[in-house]
């Protein structure tokens, strides 16, 4: 009976120790596995850090022989003589060191790029289907002016008309050409829906080399997005043309809401009489962003006639309201006066926001407080 025991025990301890080596066992396949992926994520990051170090270095090199070309002395005269020149790579090197060129070296630059040999290779690009490279080699015919390209770079606008960037790309090129015809044609081309955003037109705008006046002129009133008419709108403010205020003045009267308080900045920004009427009827606009832009522009009018209205403003709900009114009232000729008015009103954040005003203006002008 006993050596039964002893035989089922040994049974029981044969099936523990055989599990026990078969839980090893899966344990150092799993092990090894694990390993192994992690090899291959190591050795893949490894590759991707490898490739953009390499990169890196290719384009400094590139960027070290471009300088060798356009400098006087360098071993090198072509841009053929440059490896990997013709190439994605090459293209964006190219651009960004039109930008850090100047004088002799961006001519020497500018004529290579725009000669023969490179010539084919920005050919051959327009005429694929790569929207990607299309896009740099159109960012470089603007960072080195080639304006021969002029025309390829409407093309690549109308037949990637859906696509943002290269209407951004391509809109921003024709700005560093100075193509007025062209960008007048496009903006008043209503097949061409713009999918660029307010604040890209202006930095677009911003960049243009050419009559900027005579541009805006053009465009306020025939461009066929509301974001190109409210960009010249803003530009006339920004750049002071005075003259151009009966052009903006419509604006005000009948635009959209947006379009409206770009117009009344504009408009005191450029101090244009007839439109005081106009801006004043605004200073009771639900919106709170055309009061704000009321109280400033009224500053820039007779504050002596605008006065009971700008305290009005300075009683505002919204902050920014009554901070712009005090601004406002701030340039007047006798700030005692002035307190003594807001204190008159009866509102305690106006008369804080009436001595906040004064102070610092006086800080400004270097006065003591």
């Amino acid at each position: 009976m006993h050596l039964q025991m002893m035989m089922n025990l040994m049974a029981g301890l044969s099936i523990v120790l055989g599990a026990l080596l078969a839980l090893g066992l899966l344990l150092l396949l799993l092990l090894h596995l694990t390993r192994a992926v992690d090899n291959r994520r190591v050795q893949k990051m490894r590759e991707q850090l490898l490739s953009l170090i390499s990169g890196a270095a290719q384009s400094k090199i590139m960027k070290n022989h471009i300088y060798e070309m356009v400098n006087p002395g360098g071993k090198l005269d072509r841009l053929s003589d440059i490896k990997g020149i013709r190439s994605a790579r090459g293209l964006i090197v190219m651009a960004e060191t039109a930008e850090e060129l100047s004088g002799a070296a961006f001519e020497k630059l500018q004529k290579e790029a725009g000669g023969e040999w490179y010539g084919e290779y920005i050919r051959k690009l327009f005429d694929g289907v790569d929207e990607e490279t299309i896009a740099l080699a159109v960012k470089l015919i603007g960072a080195l002016q080639l304006t021969n390209y002029t025309p390829d770079v409407v093309t690549q606008i109308y037949c990637c008309r859906t696509t943002a960037q290269m209407q951004h790309v391509g809109m921003l090129t024709l700005c560093m050409l100075g193509a007025e015809r062209d960008i007048v044609a496009l903006c008043r081309d209503h097949t061409i829906a713009s999918l660029l955003s307010f604040r890209t037109l202006e930095e677009i705008f911003s960049v243009y080399n050419g009559d900027l006046k005579r541009l805006c002129r053009k465009l306020i009133t025939s461009a066929s997005d509301p974001y190109i008419r409210r960009t010249c709108i803003k530009t006339i403010g920004e750049k002071r043309y005075e003259d151009l205020g009966d052009l903006v003045l419509p604006h005000l009267i009948h635009g959209h809401i947006n379009t409206r308080i770009d117009a009344a900045r504009t408009l005191g920004q450029i101090h244009f009489d007839m439109a005081h009427p106009y801006i004043l009827k605004n200073a009771e606009d639900a919106r709170w962003e055309m009061r704000a832009v009321v109280a400033t522009a009224l500053g820039a009018f007779d504050i002596a006639t605008d006065e009971e209205t700008l305290l009005q403003l300075l009683c505002d709900r919204e902050w920014w309201v009554r901070y712009r009114a005090a601004e406002s009232l701030a340039q007047t000729n006798d700030p005692v006066r002035m307190m003594e008015r807001a204190e008159q009103t009866g509102d305690r954040f106006a008369l804080e926001m009436m001595r906040f005003a004064l102070e610092r203006r006086q800080l400004m002008r270097g006065e003591a407080v």
